[in-house]
């Protein structure tokens, strides 16, 4: 029985790096969203940060009894509802013509993360269980990896896709969610034994904060959340300054190398991250931190020192390295959030860390529909970099707690 249990596992932590490389987005459609949906679909950048910023709201509402949900489904149906909801989203996407189908679409596929999110618990329960904990970032980096793989061939293909026909990148991107789906149930989670679980019912609905665990979440929801709501924006951005000089067919395919490129410095950045930690452990967040506010600095410096294709190659640049800094973020934040976790608490743990991600990009999205109703994405830039100076403090509590937990 053990030896059947333990086929199940190894098999499931090797397939888990493709599941997860495959199913971390809505693979071609996040390549050409923008452009899907503002030149075919006709959607203006304020409609689209007001779909983001349903969807997440939803996400943040549903997060309130989404724990109890899981802990009634378990961690594996989760997984499997979660690859459910996002292939019904990409169909959404792809047959909607109206916003209000746009902003379902939009739902489906933030809650969709929020059910399957718990697939790192389910890696780290069943590492834990072979005493490998200490291979989760090895893992994790490795599914990173081949989800940059993946979206790297999508925006290198996805923009001459696009030429010859809009709905061709999504007809891949619905396929590739259905294999996502089917892949779900080759997932395996480890049942820990009834003395281990067993606890009372008041015990198990306790959950027990330390200020690692806080400060992480805040630090995780602050950071990627920046970038993802950065990440809409930038293409935007850049669409509208390719647009001041370039026809739309040529834009797409410049947009596409640039996409590309970024996909590539993605790629690079996940298969030398291992090094990069091993070298400098927790202070790795230094990095990711002044990435993200270079990068944003690109953007702000290109528009108002540059114009037109000067100014195009800065926002390239500052995209490139926004793109390169996802992953690394995420797998570095997880690892410091699990690793300072008890079992019994890690599936709540990750739902807080998700909702944190989720409740920054609402609040971000909030002040972009806002602001682009009457001014310019510039003046949104703006605001970004102020909120970006002031999240060196909470980065600094962060890695002050670990140094002092190390010593």
């Amino acid at each position: 029985m053990n030896n059947l249990k333990d086929k199940h596992i190894k098999l499931s932590n090797k397939i888990y790096p493709i599941f997860y490389g495959l199913s971390s987005d809505l693979i071609f459609f996040i390549a050409i969203n923008t452009l899907f949906l503002t030149t075919f679909k006709r959607l203006t950048s304020s409609e689209i940060n007001f779909m983001t910023t349903i969807g997440v709201l939803v996400s943040l509402i549903f997060y309130l009894f989404s724990h109890k949900i899981i802990k009634k489904i378990g961690n594996i149906h989760s997984i499997r509802l979660g690859t459910f909801l996002l292939l019904i989203s990409a169909i959404l996407f792809t047959i909607s013509n109206h916003l209000i189908f746009f902003v379902l679409a939009e739902i489906f596929y933030d809650v969709g993360f929020v059910f399957k999110s718990v697939d790192q618990v389910v890696l780290n329960n069943n590492l834990v269980y072979q005493n490998k904990e200490n291979d989760f970032i090895k893992i994790k980096t490795k599914a990173t990896t081949i989800y940059s793989i993946a979206t790297m061939i999508a925006t290198l293909t996805s923009g001459i896709l696009f030429n010859i026909n809009p709905y061709l990148p999504m007809v891949i991107c619905i396929l590739i969610c259905f294999n996502n789906f089917i892949m779900s149930y080759f997932i395996y989670e480890i049942e820990f034994n009834s003395r281990e679980t067993d606890l009372n019912e008041k015990e198990k609905n306790k959950f027990y904060f330390n200020k690692i665990m806080i400060i992480s979440m805040i630090v995780y929801g602050l950071i990627y959340g920046t970038i993802v709501v950065c990440q809409t924006n930038d293409k935007l951005f850049m669409q509208y300054e390719l647009q001041n000089f370039l026809k739309t067919n040529t834009v797409t395919l410049v947009l596409s190398i640039i996409l590309f490129l970024s996909r590539l410095s993605r790629l690079i950045l996940n298969i030398i991250f291992g090094k990069i930690y091993d070298k400098f452990k927790n202070k790795t967040l230094y990095i990711i931190y002044f990435g993200l506010l270079i990068s944003v600095l690109l953007f702000i410096i290109g528009k108002i020192l540059f114009t037109n294709i000067y100014s195009s190659i800065m926002m390239a640049i500052g995209f490139i390295i926004l793109v390169a800094l996802r992953d690394p973020t995420e797998n570095l934040l997880s690892n410091i959030l699990l690793t300072n976790t008890k079992k019994e608490d890690k599936e709540k743990a990750i739902l807080y860390f998700q909702f944190m991600r989720r409740l920054v990009v609402f609040i971000l999205s909030l002040f972009a529909t806002m602001i682009l109703v009457k001014y310019q994405l510039i003046h949104l830039y703006l605001l970004f970099l102020i909120f970006i100076l002031l999240y060196i403090f909470i980065v600094l509590k962060l890695l002050a707690l670990l140094n002092k937990q190390n010593n």
